[in-house]
């Protein structure tokens, strides 16, 4: 049956956001913290990343703040930092303070060192964000125009041939009867308004400087502009290799006219991970199998225009993620 229990014990907290914080969200930062990996074995009394231990849902009705809303909504400079910024914003979420949904189909490959790997896993999954002004309360020195992005991440995993919901599946690569997990969490980033950010929780990924200038890669092809984003998690140890890359497509006539707020977008997603982080799957520390993960998706902003099959799959299995 799908297991929503969290199966670890306590770390000691640790504070990841340098001067920027205060009370509040730093205290979020040490709970993230303080709740990885402790069930893994550890090296030099340091726990190894699994994401699979973050916070799984707001408690403190945080994604309903006060909705963040930019000054300028188009007609932007590609080359100026702040107006680059605000253009990937807009692609990949809104800058009219409405809430966005990234809805997803995924598959999901095992890589194996010296054999062949294939297909293990399918996903419906979603991301939910809202971005929101930072409260002063909880926030001190950041740059006129940071936005707080409140993020939930949801993935309900799927017979990987017909993408249909199943309680169990067979691994092939090493014979355990997988009992499928849901995988849900929340996040928190600072976005500056030169483009930099910083993931309050894991700073591994993104921990910028609110005074550097960081552009993205938005390149202008054909009608539309595609935005390139990722990470790397910086951090060495057993978890790696770990990284993302993202991309996304809008037509650049939507992006830059200042009366269209919400634009089409279309999203395509790669990560690696080691496997071990969804021990459900059969692997612990120690094994090298990797998983890919590719998946394609758009952007909505309002539950009745996500797909029929996210309604049924996801929604109706989670409701508050919306």
């Amino acid at each position: 049956m799908t297991s929503q229990t969290t199966r670890h014990t306590a770390d000691e907290p640790q504070d990841p956001l340098r001067r920027i914080m205060l009370g509040g969200l730093a205290g979020l930062a040490a709970a993230a913290a303080a709740g990885r990996a402790n069930a893994q074995e550890k090296k030099d009394d340091k726990p190894v990343f699994n994401a699979y231990d973050r916070k799984r849902r707001f408690l403190e009705n945080e994604m309903n703040g006060t909705p963040w809303v930019a000054p300028q909504q188009g007609n932007f400079d590609l080359e100026d930092p702040v107006q680059n910024a605000l253009a990937k914003l807009k692609i990949s979420a809104n800058l009219a303070g409405e809430r966005t949904y990234i809805p997803m189909l995924t598959r999901i490959l095992i890589a194996r060192e010296d054999l062949p790997g294939g297909l293990l896993l399918g996903a419906a999954s979603m991301f939910t964000w809202q971005l929101q002004v930072p409260d002063p309360k909880n926030f001190t020195g950041l740059p006129e125009g940071t936005a707080l992005m409140r993020s939930m991440f949801t993935s309900v995993y799927l017979d990987p041939h017909t993408l249909e919901p199943v309680k169990t599946l067979k691994n092939p690569y090493n014979d355990t009867v997988m009992e499928l997990e849901d995988y849900i969490f929340v996040e928190n980033f600072l976005i500056f308004p030169k483009g930099g950010s910083v993931f309050i929780e894991e700073p591994q990924f993104a921990n910028d400087s609110p005074d550097t200038p960081k552009p993205a890669l938005i390149k202008r092809w054909g009608d539309e502009l595609i935005l390139f984003n990722g990470g790397v998690y910086q951090e060495p140890g057993k978890h790696q290799p770990r990284f993302t890359e993202n991309t996304w497509r809008s037509p650049a006539a939507q992006v830059m006219n200042p009366d269209v707020p919400l634009v089409q977008t279309g999203y395509n997603f790669m990560g690696v991970n080691k496997a071990f982080e969804k021990p459900w799957t059969g692997y612990k520390l120690g094994d090298l199998e990797s998983m890919c993960s590719l998946a394609t998706g758009k952007k909505v902003h309002t539950p009745e225009t996500l797909p029929d099959f996210h309604k049924r799959v996801l929604v109706e299995r989670h409701p508050d993620r919306l």
